[in-house]
């Protein structure tokens, strides 16, 4: 599964967070991957990221956000490409018989 960890970090946390970055090479579960890794300087906090990676399972996620602990503040979300995402609304729509505002629009 890919997955999208937004996070932020403060001046007070930013060496220990980059020290934790450095770590995790060495200590990442074999079966996560980093897709992409970004940062920002923002005013307030100081540096906002966003990490998209996968993940084999629950257990690697865990894994990682327990690594960062209290030096990062993230949110983690499962995510997927666009055209994966209208198919699996598109199924999903179809097997519930609900049709798309669209499709209803037409037939008026």
């Amino acid at each position: 599964m890919i997955f999208v960890a937004e996070y932020e970090l403060s001046w007070d946390n930013l060496e220990a967070a980059m020290a934790k970055r450095m770590e995790w090479d060495d200590v990442r579960p074999d079966t996560f991957r980093f897709l992409g890794e970004y940062v920002w300087a923002d005013r307030e906090p100081p540096f906002r990221g966003v990490a998209i990676f996968e993940a084999d399972g629950v257990e690697d996620v865990n894994a990682f956000i327990l690594h960062y602990g209290p030096t990062l503040k993230m949110a983690t979300h499962a995510a997927s490409d666009v055209v994966s995402a209208i198919t699996g609304a598109a199924g999903e729509a179809a097997s519930t018989g609900k049709r798309s505002k669209a499709k209803r629009r037409s037939r008026r």
